[in-house]
């Protein structure tokens, strides 16, 4: 029976991991916690006080490229190749070759990840069809990770592996695994959740090891409820409590200030506590082309700028450090504005006039935030925003009455709230930029190159309302 087996599997990695010199703390328990759709999970039975261990774990029993199958004569020769691979492709080998090992140590533990995942790489296009305009779905990466399979696995000669079952490898490496700092180096801690991308690297810091770590590894997560830390001494990896931990809680890890989206791409799941985080992204070079159309601003009596006008603008804002690829929006906080000062002030460069451009190109830094938020600015915004809401198929109504019915299938559930969280946040942005009372002086304005008058907005001494960006804003 699959209770049986789930069990059996359970009892039988409890016991390989004292085998292995894991030390379990006699107040906690791995349990079964398929009932609410989260598999195992580790669960205190007694109380736990602030920085009291939890479990330990030696770097033996931690997989990585120290401790995989390089002590088989078989494959030892293509141990060179593998540890020359992107460490999230070299961790795949790994496994991939321990899998295939009758003898493996790690059979045990390998024997306990989940079989059935729903990274967004897992997805159907009728399901992904379902995050409608989120831009989480160009960052799946599907097509390129098997690239990289194809080009740096094939060639080792793993035997009887497939392109699904690496997609499967990658993905509980991206959902599982953490960066932990080599021995002897100073790094006290770090974890992999908030890092590498499955396509990317991270070789910048040759003392960082990608590595799978049994047990810790089990902790789901929570950000409000995160009672626990892994911290990484020399010898042992302990996963301490940050704070008391009553008996019966459960014990929970976090994965960082992620938006739901990236949640959902990197672990398969979302979450109402990471819904604080949301984010909706504005693609910048969509939203420059709104300012070479007669249309996008019409309601604005605003014209449109030539090719060369914008890439002038453009190569200023390249110039302070504010131009980037596109920008998140997000839900205002007392240390952040729903709109990022970087795109405030590209918006405002662009809508500069070319003689105070052109005073600008000669001073020593960007306006304060304050100054950035002209009235126009923030109407620009609005219709900005407005068109990106747009893009999505259903309003932000039409989501909360269809999640309100409590009966769509699981994945589509999880896509609603995802769309539903990004236009939730351009609503903020929104309802931020609407507030922007700042002096059109020196904005271009119906079609004119020239200064004109005060806008509705009153000139007035104002501190900024957001975070300074040291040399960029003044």
């Amino acid at each position: 029976m699959e209770v049986d087996d789930f069990e059996t599997k359970t009892n039988h990695f409890l016991s390989w991991l004292r085998f292995q010199g894991v030390v379990l703390s006699p107040k906690m328990a791995l349990v079964d916690l398929r009932s609410s759709g989260r598999g195992r999970g580790v669960v205190a039975t007694g109380d736990f006080e602030s920085d009291e261990l939890i479990f330990s774990v030696p770097r033996s029993a931690v997989l990585n490229l120290n401790t995989g199958f390089f002590d088989s004569s078989s494959v030892s020769n293509i141990e060179f190749k593998i540890r020359n691979l992107a460490s999230w492709l070299a961790l795949t080998a790994i496994i991939l070759g321990e899998s295939r090992r009758p003898d493996s140590k790690w059979a045990p533990y390998l024997a306990i990840l989940p079989r059935q995942l729903h990274n967004l790489t897992f997805w159907s296009d009728a399901e992904l069809s379902e995050l409608q305009a989120s831009k989480v779905v160009s960052k799946i990466g599907k097509s390129g990770a098997e690239e990289f399979f194809s080009r740096c696995l094939a060639p080792l000669g793993l035997t009887d592996y497939n392109i699904e079952e690496c997609h499967k490898v990658a993905s509980i490496i991206m959902s599982y695994a953490f960066d932990i700092p080599e021995e002897n180096t100073t790094v006290d801690e770090k974890s992999g959740d908030e890092g590498e991308d499955l396509v990317s690297d991270d070789e910048e810091d040759e003392k960082i090891l990608l590595s799978m770590i049994p047990l810790a590894d089990m902790l789901n997560a929570d950000a409000e409820r995160n009672n626990a830390r892994l911290c990484c001494g020399n010898k042992d990896l302990e996963m301490r409590s940050i704070k008391n931990i009553a008996a019966g809680e459960e014990i929970f890890n976090d994965y960082g200030q992620l938006p739901r989206s990236d949640l959902l791409r990197r672990y398969g799941y979302v979450s109402e506590t990471y819904a604080p985080h949301d984010v909706a992204e504005i693609i910048t070079q969509e939203m420059l082309s709104l300012f070479l159309s007669k249309e996008a601003f019409q309601g604005l009596n605003l014209s449109p700028l030539s090719q060369g006008q914008l890439d002038s603008r453009v190569e200023l804002a390249e110039r302070e450090g504010i131009f980037d690829d596109s920008y998140d929006l997000s839900h205002p906080g007392p240390e952040r504005p729903s709109i990022p000062d970087e795109l405030l002030a590209l918006i405002y460069l662009i809508l500069l006039d070319d003689q105070s451009l052109k005073a600008l190109c000669d001073s020593d830094g960007l306006p304060s935030r304050s100054k950035l938020c002209t009235e126009v600015v923030g109407q620009v915004l609005v219709t900005v925003i407005q068109l990106r809401e747009k893009e999505y198929a259903t309003s932000l109504e039409e989501d909360e009455t269809l999640l309100s019915t409590g009966n769509l299938p699981h994945r589509i559930a999880m896509a609603v709230q995802v769309r539903l969280g990004e236009k939730a946040v351009l609503r903020a942005a929104i309802s931020e930029a609407i507030t922007f009372t700042g002096s059109n002086k020196r904005m271009r304005w119906g079609g004119k190159n020239g200064l004109v008058g005060e806008g509705k907005g009153k000139r007035s001494i104002e501190e900024p309302t957001g975070p300074k960006k040291k040399g960029r804003f003044r």
